[in-house]
């Protein structure tokens, strides 16, 4: 009987649960970081598709208040006027043809992505979760002289 109750003490039943305890939020810590980078590389995919979309409004004409709305409209709320940034590039030759069909419209913008592990516990301690800056821009040729454009 005595050896019976020994050998139950000496019982290795709850190591596994311990091991576990200890090793589950690395496991979900790094989980998450990998969810925070996929939602990341999402958020570029949209803003370049947005710089995009709103360099085709400015080769057919528009102006840079709808280049910029259609930047926004298409960002899916991640940029703002202030983020925007349209100018116009030289035409062909490098001759100064700003704003004239045949040269091109640039747009970009400046986004700036917080990763959203850990920033409770980086905000405690001061040092502020880390972001990741992405400026996509895009190019387009017009199609149609503009009024009033501003050299990049």
């Amino acid at each position: 009987m005595l050896q019976s109750i020994w050998r139950k003490l000496k019982s290795e039943r709850g190591q596994a649960l311990i091991e576990f305890a200890f090793v589950f939020p690395i496991l979900l810590v790094f989980l998450l970081t990998l969810v925070d980078f996929g939602i990341a590389l999402d958020r570029r995919e949209v803003i370049q598709h947005a710089v995009r979309e709103a360099a085709r409004q400015g080769a057919v004409g528009a102006s840079v208040s709808a280049i910029e709305d259609a930047a926004i409209d298409q960002s899916q709320g991640s940029f703002t006027a202030a983020d925007i940034d349209v100018c116009y590039v030289d035409g062909p030759g490098g001759s100064p043809d700003f704003g004239r069909a045949g040269s091109f419209v640039r747009v970009s913008g400046e986004y700036t992505y917080e990763f959203a592990v850990g920033k409770e516990f980086l905000d405690f301690f001061g040092i502020g979760a880390p972001g990741i800056s992405m400026t996509p821009h895009a190019d387009a040729r017009l199609e149609t002289s503009v009024t009033g454009a501003a050299e990049c």
